[in-house]
């Protein structure tokens, strides 16, 4: 079974910008645009000036051939600073519903519990109803909805995680 590894810019670049070509519905979704080498740096190291670039992570799952067919992206610190922030979980269109986006989820969520996070948030758009389903099915719950200056509605979904008792 393949493994999810971590990913880096610029080396992962290329892998990750194939990988938004092949989903390029989700990205146009969101963007109105195709994907580009710009959106692919911007999703793999961008983050708000409260996120300090070590708290940046992106993780992808490759096919045998070593091509990327799932893709996340993470914030730690973003909202507040024991929570971490699920930016996007990226699928290629052949690997949808059979179960690689769950086990990428849980992948960040086990992650964000090892690093004993207060919670994972997720933005869900609103033009997506099913991954709404997809992260509520997880356990994920509506917090509240905002709209960024892009006109797109966003459902913010929340998960919190239960802390260790030793």
């Amino acid at each position: 079974m393949a493994e999810i590894t971590r990913l880096r810019w610029p080396d992962d670049g290329p892998r990750v910008l194939d990988l938004c070509e092949r989903a390029k519905d989700y990205i146009q979704l969101e963007t109105g645009k195709d994907p580009d080498r710009a959106y692919v740096k911007e999703t793999m190291i961008d983050a708000p000036p409260s996120v300090p670039p070590e708290h940046i992570w992106c993780w992808g799952h490759a096919q045998s051939g070593g091509a990327l067919d799932g893709l996340a992206t993470c914030l730690k610190g973003y909202y507040g600073p024991k929570d971490w922030y699920l930016g996007l979980l990226l699928l290629d269109p052949a690997a949808r519903g059979a179960g690689l986006g769950e086990r990428i989820a849980r992948h960040v969520i086990e992650e964000a519990r090892q690093d004993a996070a207060d919670c994972v948030r997720i933005a869900v758009l609103d033009a997506n109803p099913r991954a709404r389903v997809f992260w509520e099915r997880l356990g994920f719950e509506h917090e509240t909805s905002t709209s960024r200056g892009d006109g797109q509605l966003r459902h913010v979904h929340r998960l919190p995680l239960k802390k260790d008792r030793t």
